[in-house]
């Protein structure tokens, strides 16, 4: 068999999803399973293990000729060791060998990055950096992730944690949110962001229509989506949180300019979706407070791999960590 498959595992707190693909990123099957969050990591790593059997068998192709498995899950990555130090999403996953527990269920070897930083990889590889240098990608989602390509190579620091734009600060005197860090920008800005605030809003006698979800919310669970639509509708609260956080989300794509002053912003993750009502007024903010006019050789784009970005992005990561 001359054609080499590769899969390529993105761990999401909700989703677990499994591409196989070559290496030139034509994907070959694909295969998608709930992510068991508060399972143990033995439970953990049996779903991963399982969804990527799914993706190869829809593919039709059998899991003992492919040739390596990527996996990218968010937060502190040691890459060196297949090791999921710590993940936001997966709080049983504490310095856990991710890797070799999954390669003990798997034939094919394994390797391990932070999920934003591989999405990085994929979109340089397959998608909207594919002829730029030098680009940030951002993932707005449950948090905000970032992965940095400087001079073509993936920028992880001297710690190999580099890249964490949803940790910088934002607002010194802000909220914690999940983050650690005061004020951080997913703290402000992410889709929990805007849940978190809806609800602490409501709770303190707002008046919305969101509160009938809020009061609700064993059966339904407020999203971010829900926060748009209820804009659209013409609500007020919602649109109170909406702006506010077009600020804080156009604030750090200023500092994210001013710092590196990037060919291109990707942008990707689910709320990338709201992009005239959210991401396009952050961009005009971003062109009134970035520095000496730096934003006008900054070309913000949307991800042309979009949900398939940090798979695709662990196929690339496997294939030069096997070399």
């Amino acid at each position: 068999m001359n054609e080499k498959y590769h899969i390529g595992i993105d761990i999401g707190g909700t989703k677990i999803l499994a591409v196989i693909a070559n290496k030139y990123g034509l994907i070959y099957g694909t295969a998608t399973r709930k992510t068991p969050a508060l399972s143990d990591a033995t439970s953990i790593v049996k779903s991963l293990a399982y969804t990527a059997t799914e993706a190869a068998d829809n593919a039709g192709i059998k899991i003992n000729h492919v040739d390596t498995i990527g996996l990218a899950a968010a937060g502190a990555i040691d890459s060196s060791n297949g090791t999921i130090i710590y993940s936001p999403h997966l709080p049983t996953l504490v310095n856990t060998p991710v890797g070799s527990m999954l390669r003990e269920m798997l034939t094919p070897s394994i390797y391990v990055g932070n999920d934003a930083n591989l999405a990085a990889l994929g979109e340089k590889a397959f998608g909207a950096g594919k002829f730029v240098n030098n680009f940030v990608f951002i993932t707005i989602s449950t948090g905000i992730g970032g992965g940095i390509i400087i001079d073509n190579k993936l920028w992880t620091g001297s710690s190999g944690y580099a890249g964490e734009l949803g940790h910088m600060t934002i607002n010194a005197l802000g909220p914690y949110g999940k983050s650690a860090t005061p004020g951080a920008w997913e703290s402000l800005c992410s889709g929990s962001a805007l849940t978190r605030i809806a609800k602490e809003r409501i709770d303190m006698g707002e008046n919305s229509s969101l509160k009938r979800i809020v009061e609700s919310s064993r059966a339904q669970k407020l999203t971010a989506e829900d926060i748009f639509s209820a804009s659209i509708d013409g609500d007020d609260l919602a649109n109170q949180i909406i702006d506010d956080a077009i600020f804080y989300l156009g604030t750090g794509l200023t500092s994210i300019v001013n710092v590196l002053s990037p060919e291109k912003i990707i942008i990707g993750g689910g709320l990338s979706n709201q992009w005239e009502n959210y991401v396009t007024p952050a961009i005009k903010l971003m062109h009134q407070q970035a520095y000496a006019d730096s934003w006008k050789s900054v070309d913000v784009v949307p991800s042309e791999l979009g949900a398939n970005a940090g798979a695709l992005g662990a196929i690339v990561f496997s294939q030069q960590f096997s070399k």
